[in-house]
């Protein structure tokens, strides 16, 4: 009974070690109208950081909202032979009565959540959109760097954390480069 990460989730798994979760994720979205905004100068403070899923976003054409409905409907045929053989007892959620595609959708809009943020200060040409140069320096700027998953152009993969460790990894060898340089 995975829901997502909230506090307590943990625990929550645990006291269920009867349920399966299929996780369903839309890494290679098309919607672009995220953001990543700070709330102040404090870096201590957290960002604010709205996905913009769906309508809210620039996937007008709904491609993203219906590839979830789509991969619901692929799951429940994986799961169907299991639950003809009594091996699964019942579907949980989205339910056995959420059918259409439209209640599916409506369930995709109300349970949808992501973690992975990326993409919003991408390495590129500034003429191009991009906010980063190739040394993780802000265009139009003096020593500030950004290393983190805002520097893709998109999004990695499903699982961003071994491309953010080689971001980083990079961006170190980059930063001693230029000091042992303006040292010189």
């Amino acid at each position: 009974r995975f829901e997502g990460y909230a506090p307590g989730f943990s625990r929550l798994i645990s006291q269920h070690a009867d349920r399966l979760t299929w996780a369903v994720l839309k890494a290679h979205t098309r919607n672009r109208a995220g953001s990543v905004t700070l709330r102040s100068a404090d870096p201590r403070d957290m960002p604010l950081v709205n996905f913009r899923y769906f309508e809210e976003g620039d996937d007008s054409a709904g491609a993203d909202l219906q590839a979830v409905v789509q991969a619901i409907r692929f799951v429940r045929s994986l799961t169907a032979p299991l639950l003809a053989r009594g091996l699964i007892a019942e579907e949980c959620l989205p339910g056995p009565a959420v059918q259409s595609d439209e209640a599916l959708a409506d369930y995709v809009r109300d349970t949808a959540w992501g973690h992975h943020a990326s993409c919003s200060c991408p390495i590129g040409a500034a003429a191009a959109g991009g906010v980063l140069d190739s040394a993780f320096a802000v265009h139009g700027t003096r020593r500030l760097r950004v290393v983190d998953a805002s520097v893709f152009p998109r999004i990695p993969g499903f699982f961003i954390a071994a491309a953010v460790y080689m971001v980083g990894e990079k961006a170190a060898d980059v930063i001693l480069r230029d000091a042992a340089h303006a040292a010189a």
